[in-house]
């Protein structure tokens, strides 16, 4: 089983270091109404500053790095395979024949960080495979093409003889 690029780790950091500084945004602004209105309880503020405390310890230390540790992927000859999950863990296994359409995904910070995202679409799921470097999501997505064309092949000429 392979393993997604460890940038990855740093990257889910950065998102959740931005929805803290969301977070901080919204008590600094319940601060300040509270300065100038009297309605407002002096401890609502203490709420969101609570929520960017939790996400810094949990979802910004702890849960990055479990991610990281359980997520797996596997591609052969004629299926994916998927590991993930931290608590509750999933294995999931995509027939190759059944994949319809393979894109990859890039964000401004993936970009940054030279990561690409790969997303296969089946009638019945989506799969994603994240986190990636972009010459390893480029070729992977090359080698899942080639795969689901030869496997095509194969069906094609077995129904023919």
């Amino acid at each position: 089983m392979k393993r997604i690029s460890p940038k990855a780790i740093k990257l889910w950091r950065i998102r959740e270091y931005i929805n803290v500084g969301v977070w901080l945004l919204i008590a600094a602004a319940i601060g300040i109404a509270q300065i100038f209105l009297d309605f407002i309880p002096w401890w609502i503020f203490l709420i969101p500053l609570a929520v960017a405390i939790y996400i810094i310890i949990v979802h910004a230390w702890i849960i990055p790095k479990l991610r990281y540790k359980y997520f797996r992927y596997k591609v052969l000859e004629d299926e994916i395979r998927i590991h993930s999950g931290i608590w509750f863990k999933s294995e999931v296994a995509v027939p190759l024949y059944r994949v319809q359409n393979i894109d990859t995904t890039v964000g401004p910070i993936m970009k940054k960080m030279n990561l690409k995202g790969i997303s296969l679409q089946t009638s019945a799921e989506k799969l994603y495979i994240p986190e990636l470097e972009t010459d390893k999501a480029d070729q992977l997505r090359h080698d899942i093409r080639e795969l689901i064309n030869k496997n095509i092949n194969i069906k094609q000429n077995e129904g023919t003889l």
